[in-house]
């Protein structure tokens, strides 16, 4: 059974070509798993209340890395 609902996630060469589009892109593979993550958690909801702050957490949080 898939651990992740994005089916790219779930296998080596999916993951493989996230990593290198993330690290074409200058983003962290574990920051792109984060934002996914945080839209999985709204699938289902009509709302999705939070979610473009919970993306701004996340954004905030890479450019302080910077």
């Amino acid at each position: 059974m898939p651990r992740n609902v994005v089916v790219l996630l779930d296998n080596k060469d999916g993951r493989s070509m996230i990593k290198a589009a993330c690290k074409e892109s200058g983003l962290l593979f574990a920051e792109f798993e984060e934002l996914v993550q945080s839209e999985v958690e709204q699938t289902g909801k009509q709302r999705r209340a939070g979610l473009w702050d919970s993306f701004d957490d996340i954004l905030d949080r890479i450019q302080l890395d910077e």
